[in-house]
C-alpha cells in the first residue's frame, strides 16, 4: 500500500483530469497555503457557470489511520475556507477508509479507480477493480494471511488489553519471527502501538474492518450439496448430529450461525465449516452434490484457529462473532443486515 511520493504526486493530476473529464479551465497548485493552512494540492476548475475549489491531501499508504489524519486536517482547513471541498488521495483505499471519508463528507480517490466527489452539480462515485491494487497491498496481505491473522484476533478479542510479544506467541501459537515480523508490520501500518514493549490496539473499527476485508476477498475451498429436510433447522441437526458421532469438526456460520446467535428471518441455505471436505458423509446423508438448487454448503477452513474458536449453541457448534460477521458481510445479498447486527452484539460484548 506505499507508493514513493514524487510517482504519486505526478499521478494525481493526471487522475483528477481523467476521472472528471466535465471539467474544465483547470488551476492546480501544489503545497498551497489557504488562509494559513497548507494544502497538498489546491486545484480550481470549471463546470459550465461554476467554479469549484478542491484541497486535496496526499498520502503515499491508504492505511485508516492515515486516511484519517488527512481527513481532520482538510476538515480543518474547509471550517475556514467553505468554498473548498476536502479530497483524500491514496494508492488504495479501504473500505474503512472510504466509511472515514463518508461519516465527514470528504471526498477520495485512489490510484485503483476508487473515487467519490459530492459537491455543488458534481456527483462521481466509481468502485475500483481490486486486481489494479495489488501492488499497493503487500503489507496487509502479510497481516491478514492465514496464519498471521491469528495476532489480529488476538487484540480483537481483547481490544483493552496490554500483550507483550510472549503473550502473543502463547495465544497464537505463532512462531517468534513470525509475530515479531507481523507485529512490526502492524505496528508500522498503525493497527497496534507499542510502548514500553507492551502492545496495545490503536482502533478496534480500523483492525476489525480491514481483518473482516481480509476473510471477504479471501476465496473459499466449497462444495454445495443438496440434502432433503422437512426444514433447514432440522437439517442443521441432522448435519450436527451426523459429525459430532463421526467425530468431525464444524461449525455454522453465515445466516444459519446467527439463527442460533439471535433472531433473524428465516433462511434456506445452511453453510458451515468443516475441517476435510473429504471428510463429509454424504452417503450416509444421502446428499448429492450440485451446483443449483442446493441447501447445504461446506467450507474448509482458511485456518485452524475457525473450528477451534468455534462455541456450542444449543448443542450446535458455531463460528465466535468476529467470524461470524465477516461471514455475513461475504454473502452481499442476505447478510449485510444481519452483520450489522452481529456487529453490534460484540460492540456490547466490548464495553
Amino acid at each position: 500500500m506505499y507508493i514513493p511520493e514524487k510517482k504519486l504526486i505526478t499521478q494525481v493530476e493526471k487522475e483528477f483530469r481523467s476521472r472528471i473529464p466535465f471539467l474544465s479551465r483547470w488551476k492546480i497548485e501544489y503545497e498551497k497555503k489557504v488562509n494559513g493552512l497548507k494544502a497538498d494540492m489546491v486545484i480550481t476548475a470549471r463546470y459550465k457557470e461554476e467554479i469549484y475549489y478542491f484541497c486535496v491531501e496526499i498520502k503515499r499508504v491508504g492505511y485508516p489511520q492515515y486516511v484519517r489524519e488527512a481527513v481532520y486536517s482538510l476538515q480543518e482547513l474547509v471550517k475556514h475556507n467553505p468554498a473548498y471541498y476536502p479530497v483524500v488521495v491514496v494508492p488504495l483505499i479501504s473500505g474503512q477508509g472510504i466509511r472515514i471519508c463518508n461519516e465527514r463528507n470528504t471526498g477520495y480517490m485512489d490510484l485503483t479507480g476508487n473515487m467519490k466527489i459530492a459537491v455543488g452539480g458534481i456527483y462521481v462515485e466509481k468502485e475500483g477493480k481490486p486486481d489494479y491494487g495489488r501492488e499497493y497491498s503487500r503489507p496487509e496481505q502479510s497481516i491478514f494471511s492465514p496464519k498471521s491473522s491469528r495476532i489480529s484476533l488476538c487484540f480483537l478479542h481483547e481490544p483493552q488489553r496490554e500483550f507483550t510479544r510472549k503473550d502473543i506467541m502463547e495465544k497464537s501459537g505463532l512462531s517468534k519471527g513470525m509475530v515479531s515480523r507481523i507485529v512490526k508490520l502492524m505496528t508500522k501500518t498503525g493497527y497496534i502501538l507499542e510502548k514500553a514493549n507492551k502492545l496495545k490496539l490503536s482502533n478496534f473499527n480500523d483492525l476489525l474492518s480491514a481483518w473482516a476485508e481480509s476473510i471477504i476477498n479471501r476465496r473459499d475451498i466449497r462444495r454445495s450439496y443438496y440434502v432433503w429436510a422437512q426444514s433447514p433447522r432440522q437439517l442443521m441437526r441432522t448435519v450436527a448430529e451426523s459429525f459430532s458421532v463421526a467425530g468431525i469438526r464444524y461449525a455454522f456460520t453465515q445466516e444459519a450461525g446467527a439463527s442460533l446467535v439471535a433472531p433473524f428471518s428465516t433462511f434456506d441455505i445452511i453453510t458451515a465449516y468443516i475441517d476435510s471436505l473429504n471428510k463429509f458423509p454424504a452417503a450416509e446423508l444421502s446428499a448429492t452434490e450440485t451446483s443449483k438448487g442446493f441447501n447445504l454448503v461446506l467450507i474448509e477452513p482458511y485456518d485452524e484457529v475457525v473450528l477451534t474458536s468455534a462455541r456450542s449453541v444449543l448443542g450446535m457448534q458455531v463460528v465466535d462473532n468476529l467470524q461470524l460477521y465477516a461471514d455475513l458481510k461475504k454473502n452481499v445479498l442476505r447478510g449485510d443486515k444481519q452483520a450489522e447486527h452481529i456487529r453490534d452484539i460484540i460492540g456490547k460484548e466490548l464495553e
